[in-house]
């Protein structure tokens, strides 16, 4: 495996480390999947996107957007 295999290989467990232990807000999922904090609201409610409503918030983890992540992972690569 060549240096450049092992940082990329790193990289890409760490940001899937960093996703599995993060959990985002509406605001912040929107801005991740580019798409309008209404949109991440209705999906929340039509169940196509898992959150917990905590107090006044939802907490979405990110976990669950794990191939958006490796696809950005990839565009940075190029």
């Amino acid at each position: 495996m060549s240096q450049n295999e092992m940082i990329t290989a790193n990289l890409k467990a760490l940001t899937l480390f960093d996703a599995n232990n993060t959990c985002l807000t509406v605001d912040q999922c929107a801005k991740f999947l580019q798409v309008h904090p209404k949109t991440i609201t209705n999906r929340i409610n039509s169940g196509k996107i898992k959150a917990e409503f905590i107090g006044r918030i939802w907490r979405i983890p990110k976990m669950q957007f794990i191939q958006e992540i490796i696809e950005e992972i990839k565009r940075t690569e190029l």
